[in-house]
């Protein structure tokens, strides 16, 4: 009487087979939720970028510097976050940095982003106390239609 101990190859190539097919299967939604957790962290993203532009417009040291009023019409159109300016040329801007957590201007926006195609976070200051921001290229689907469907007002 033999005493085979182990597996047989057939029986390995069976289990390979079944472990391929379950990967197979759930290796597309594992990337869906990888792609929304990025999404996640963009929208979180533009969140502090809104809370940080409302609390600079609200801080009277930035509201009294004279580069102020010629500043906050600058925002009146859509203006990148690498585009803020740093010191008393933008005070807006620079003080958004700094509650940011950025000493110098963000070289780009990409530092902040994480989904794919995204590649920038879009500010705009509508009316006097209220500020848009989006993320251009990037939606909770993970498609890249170029439609900003992460916004934050």
């Amino acid at each position: 009487m033999k005493n085979n101990k182990g597996f047989s190859l057939v029986e390995l190539i069976i289990v390979i087979a079944i472990m391929a097919i379950l990967v197979g299967v759930m290796a597309p939604q594992l990337i869906k939720y990888i792609e929304k957790s990025k999404v996640s962290a963009d929208t979180q993203a533009a969140d502090s970028v809104h809370s940080a532009m409302l609390t600079a417009m609200m801080d009277p040291e930035v509201v009294n510097k004279s580069a102020y009023n010629a500043n906050f019409s600058s925002y009146q159109t859509a203006k990148s976050v690498s585009d803020f300016g740093t010191g008393d040329t933008d005070p807006i801007g620079s003080a958004a940095l700094e509650i940011l957590g950025y000493t110098t201007s963000i070289s780009s926006a990409t530092e902040l982003l994480k989904s794919t195609g995204a590649t920038d976070i879009q500010v705009q200051i509508v009316g006097n106390n209220k500020v848009s921001v989006w993320v251009p290229g990037s939606d909770s689907r993970g498609s890249k239609s170029g439609s900003p469907a992460i916004v934050v007002e």
